[in-house]
């Protein structure tokens, strides 16, 4: 069987309620300061933000305008440090011209490959054969070039007035 709990006397009763009125309105205080507390925080929290947020755009702006003050000094500085700059490399390119033309001066090619060269001009101008070429001394390559070379160097045209035994014929004299 169940039990129905026993029914308090009229003044237990007007005590208990007052104490449990005094309990939830404790509670309810406690919410509301807790509320209270949370908002007020939330609001501390906000203005900070908003406080770090705008020093982060003043600090922004203060950056670019200090970024293009700078790149204002340093264009009027560049353009003078740019015609030096060009300068140095006109300098530098002409010394590094003068060694390598230096260098070129000073090379000497080796016997073996002056007579390589020679012998290939021998066998494609003036119609030698390498089996010629391959059992005669570097003296005597090098006469047969200076006889090639002068032939080349005085070559004279047929049309000229200079070739001997011959007449240079005009459009007037064939009709």
């Amino acid at each position: 069987m169940v039990e129905e709990p026993a029914k308090m006397k009229k003044k237990d009763q007007i005590s208990f309620d007052e104490q449990e009125a005094i309990r939830l309105q404790a509670e309810f205080d406690e919410e509301v300061r807790l509320t209270r507390e949370k908002h007020e925080a939330n609001v501390a929290l906000t203005k900070e933000w908003n406080d770090i947020q705008a020093k982060i755009e003043a600090d922004q702006l203060l950056a670019e305008r200090l970024k293009a003050r700078e790149q204002e000094e340093l264009t009027i500085e560049e353009k003078k440090g740019y015609k030096l700059f060009q300068q140095l490399l006109e300098k530098r390119s002409e010394t590094l011209c003068c060694k390598k033309s230096r260098r070129k001066e000073e090379h000497t090619t080796c016997k073996s490959s002056k007579r390589s060269i020679i012998c290939t001009y021998l066998k494609n101008m003036a119609g030698w054969k390498p089996k010629d070429l391959k059992n005669k001394f570097f003296a005597n390559i090098q006469e047969l070039l200076d006889k090639a070379m002068k032939r080349v160097n005085t070559f004279v045209a047929m049309d000229t007035e200079l070739v001997k035994g011959s007449e240079v014929r005009t459009g007037a004299e064939i009709t």
